[in-house]
């Protein structure tokens, strides 16, 4: 079951204009991103399929990681650093960015939400290296 603080967060990020749709399996609730936009210019692809997950305890289980389409590479065809391992997840092959924005300040529900998770991701793909 989908929490109804989750479903409140998505909203917000539905209003920015992310268009994205939620999948329930097992215990896990994906969140997959059509379309999400990359940063101009530094990488191979202008959109990419983005997929991040939490469980039915969010939002107190909050995110890590994040998964983009397979084929992302940087625009000189390297592979994003923390970027190498291709991972199935939700039927489809993902390259897992391994980034863990929380090892720094641990993830706290009054502060961090899907919204704030998003946010890093946008960082960590603005790095591109």
């Amino acid at each position: 079951m989908i929490p109804e603080e989750l479903t409140k967060d998505l909203e917000l990020l539905n209003k920015r204009g992310y268009q994205f749709e939620v999948k329930e399996e097992k215990n896990l609730i994906y969140i997959i991103f059509k379309d999400f936009p990359l940063p101009q210019g530094l990488y191979n692809i202008e959109k990419t399929s983005l997929l991040i997950f939490t469980t039915p305890h969010y939002p107190n289980a909050g995110f890590d990681m994040f998964w983009v389409d397979e084929n992302l590479k940087l625009k000189n065809g390297n592979i994003p650093k923390q970027a190498e391992a291709i991972e199935l997840h939700y039927g489809m092959k993902r390259r897992r960015f391994s980034y863990h924005p929380y090892n720094a300040k641990p993830w706290n529900p009054s502060d961090d939400n899907v919204v704030t998770h998003v946010e890093y991701v946008n960082q960590r793909l603005r790095n591109a290296d």
